[in-house]
């Protein structure tokens, strides 16, 4: 199955960008250097949602500013809070940017502030394919450390995960929509926070499953619901992916 794979392989490699983020802060320069530049295609992207255009990375003081902030995000950025390193960065590069235009606009209006929210023209097929550059497997090992935290506050660890994900394509969509249900009903998933598992009784009232079926698939549709209530964009798409 791919997404065993998927998972198999961020077993093997998950430590590394955390590794990365740690070694640079204690004052790796070289590895600092590799670093932003690996992440220059995410730091253009993120700059230019901002601006709604496409930028010229020779000239564009936006982009220098993107860099900078991108540098800050990674002093700044504590791992041990619930939030994602490119969450994290995304909104300082977007505070650090919209400052400068701000500045900039005293003296003449560069760009129109009532666009930046207005991304409906802009190249996003493009800018937003984050499968078209080598980012995507920065973001993807990123956010499996985040997913990781979240299941083991559930008992969950990701060897258990890779063994009970389920095999069967309807039967993982079935998962995914108990998962749908959870996270979209505010009773059911404040009570699934509360007991740390699945609300089986509430369940049983309103899905066509038995409670053994629910409980075998129990640990793969916790981290369904618990990336379905995150901001880990990467993972969800991949929640779509298997619905397909």
């Amino acid at each position: 199955m791919a997404e065993i794979m998927l998972l198999s392989k961020f077993k093997r490699e998950k430590d590394s960008f955390i590794d990365i983020v740690r070694k640079v802060k204690k004052g790796d320069d070289l590895l600092r250097n590799e670093f932003i530049n690996s992440y220059k295609p995410f730091i253009i992207k993120s700059v230019s949602q901002i601006i709604n255009k496409n930028i010229d990375i020779e000239s564009s003081e936006e982009f220098s500013i993107g860099l900078m902030a991108f540098n800050e995000s990674i002093e700044c950025y504590n791992e041990e809070k619930k939030y994602s390193f490119m969450d994290f960065s995304k909104q300082v590069i977007r505070r650090r940017v919209i400052d400068y235009i701000r500045l900039s606009q005293k003296n003449a209006n560069v760009y129109p502030f009532s666009s930046f929210d207005d991304t409906t023209n802009f190249e996003e097929k493009f800018l937003m394919d984050i499968r078209s550059n080598h980012v995507y497997e920065f973001e993807l090992k990123e956010e499996f450390v985040y997913l990781e935290k979240s299941i083991n506050s559930f008992g969950i660890t990701i060897e258990q995960l890779i063994n009970s994900s389920p095999k069967h394509k309807d039967t993982r969509a079935n998962c995914i929509k108990i998962s749908r249900l959870i996270a979209e009903n505010e009773d059911l998933y404040q009570k699934f926070c509360f007991k740390k598992t699945l609300p089986f009784t509430d369940l049983k009232q309103k899905v066509n499953l038995s409670q053994r079926t629910l409980e075998k698939n129990r640990k793969f549709i916790i981290a369904m619901v618990l990336i379905l209530k995150s901001n880990l964009d990467v993972l969800k798409k991949y929640i779509e992916d298997l619905l397909k």
